[in-house]
């Protein structure tokens, strides 16, 4: 299996905290070659000798006031220049939990990886050596190459020709800082315009969002340098702070209490127990009040078109950043490497680009919009149990081979379906076939992993028709495999 290859930067939001976590069951299905500290308009460290408007003259954060005022305007606070540092977060978070809570939940995810036919966890040590320290001093701050920042300029820059995907959980800055580097090194020589197109083939960034991450940084140093850098994203959302309150019907249960304390916290080992849910008495030292989420279980930013919500105590909480690794998780939908298809978290498109659904935030969606959604969650609690459970305790998902190839057809043809499914716990699997529209509803359904499609008799001529196979087992913790091929109509 090819895995996708990732390089993760973080500011250590409380959502980033929980979205280690929760990555750190699926470390063995991606390519994580490193995980690397920065800061954002939230979250910076100082350097014991300035003030952010030393370093950066264009900022976002809203400062103080987003801790002591009712209601933040709008705008970026302009007394925040005089900040030395900014909602720290705890130094050597990372580390600390590779070598502690992951170690000792390794032997048990290393154990079951192999019932599951996966590919070995990455040790402790291991992880321990990807974790980097890089711009975290300021919002916004590129005035040095530092060892995150190294990390990156290799990635981007070896021989390896797999595409590198740069997730951005935090501020852009240390991705930026790379680049320029690389712009430091190559502008206005011979090699210039091929290195540049090199990087555009071989990179690929998730996080920077309406052409800005965290901060300014990607506007104000990296676009004019790499205006052709692919910027990903994807239509549907995973792990929002009112997930709990505004998650799709299907889904809304598994957000709410007490189904996230009883499935994947309770009894799932250290790892699985600091994960961080509304209410659950949790108190981040150095964080006001506003942000400590596990103490008065209150989601208020005092931002125009952001409500206040008040959450039950074990309600799911947030990890805003994991929506840029879990579509390139390999679950059999192929839209990570390919137009057209499907991610966990829909089709992606460029940064930019009309998206291929659009719903108004904050508001409940009345339909499944994401088929994908409710089966991924339900995955998270089987994995969860992987943590401290031996494999015959755990569940471990279907496997889907010998799929029918990719073919052409014309209206009113039929087209024979197939593949083989497997379990690897002996478990009853439930396979349909499923042809899905832009909003998840199912325009087409066959049961059984062999089927027959007949191309609409309305089909013109080039219109590529994708078919999902949705393979689910029978277990007390339900996991779902797919698999997805096209047909061209002729």
């Amino acid at each position: 299996m090819e895995k996708h290859r990732v390089i993760i930067t973080t500011d250590m939001e409380i959502d980033d905290m929980n979205s280690v976590v929760h990555l750190a069951l699926y470390l063995n299905l991606l390519d994580v070659e490193a995980v690397v500290y920065t800061s954002s308009q939230y979250h910076f460290l100082g350097d014991g000798a300035h003030t952010l408007g030393e370093v950066t003259s264009h900022w976002r954060t809203k400062g103080r006031r987003s801790c002591e005022w009712e209601v933040v305007p709008s705008e970026p606070d302009p007394e925040a220049g005089s900040l030395t540092s900014y909602r720290p977060w705890p130094v050597h978070w990372l580390e600390e939990l590779w070598t502690g809570d992951y170690a000792e939940a390794w032997p048990y995810l290393c154990a079951n990886a192999a019932a599951a036919g996966e590919p070995a966890f990455p040790s402790p040590d291991e992880l321990l050596a990807k974790t980097y320290v890089g711009n975290v001093a300021f919002e916004g701050d590129v005035r040095a190459d530092t060892p995150g920042s190294d990390v990156i300029r290799a990635a981007i820059l070896d021989d390896d020709p797999r595409e590198l995907w740069l997730l951005s959980w935090g501020g852009a800055n240390t991705i930026v800082r790379a680049l320029m580097s690389i712009a430091d090194e190559y502008a206005g020589g011979p090699e210039w315009d091929a290195v540049r197109e090199s990087v555009y083939r071989k990179v690929r960034v998730a996080g920077i969002v309406d052409g800005v991450g965290q901060d300014n940084s990607w506007a104000d140093h990296g676009r004019e340098l790499f205006g052709g850098l692919r910027l990903m994203r994807v239509p549907f959302v995973y792990g929002g702070y009112v997930d709990a309150k505004l998650g799709q019907p299907d889904t809304l249960p598994l957000f709410r209490a007490p189904w996230p304390q009883a499935n994947l916290v309770c009894g799932n080992g250290p790892l699985m127990a600091r994960y961080a849910l509304y209410g659950d008495g949790r108190v981040y030292e150095g964080e006001c009040d506003r942000f400590q989420f596990g103490r008065h279980a209150r989601l208020d930013w005092g931002l125009a078109g952001a409500p206040a919500f008040q959450f039950d105590r074990g309600d799911f909480m947030a990890e805003g950043d994991s929506m840029t690794y879990i579509p390139l998780l390999p679950f059999g939908l192929r839209g990570a490497d390919e137009d057209g298809f499907d991610t966990l978290l829909g089709p992606m498109y460029l940064d930019g680009e009309k998206p291929p659904v659009e719903f108004a935030p904050f508001t409940a969606p009345e339909t499944n919009i994401n088929p994908y959604l409710r089966a991924y969650q339900e995955d998270f609690a089987a994995r969860a149990q992987w943590c401290a459970n031996a494999p015959d305790a755990c569940n471990h998902a279907p496997v889907i081979a010998e799929v029918s190839p990719d073919t052409a057809a014309v209206p009113g043809e039929p087209v024979a379906l197939h593949a083989v499914v497997s379990d690897p716990d002996g478990d009853v699997v439930t396979c349909v076939w499923r042809r899905y529209g832009a909003t998840g509803e199912v325009l087409w359904e066959a049961a059984g992993a062999d089927a027959e499609f007949t191309v609409p008799a309305d089909a013109m001529a080039g219109e590529r028709i994708v078919l999902t196979l949705v393979a689910r087992d029978e277990a007390e913790r339900p996991m779902t495999r797919y698999a997805q091929l096209a047909v061209t109509c002729r």
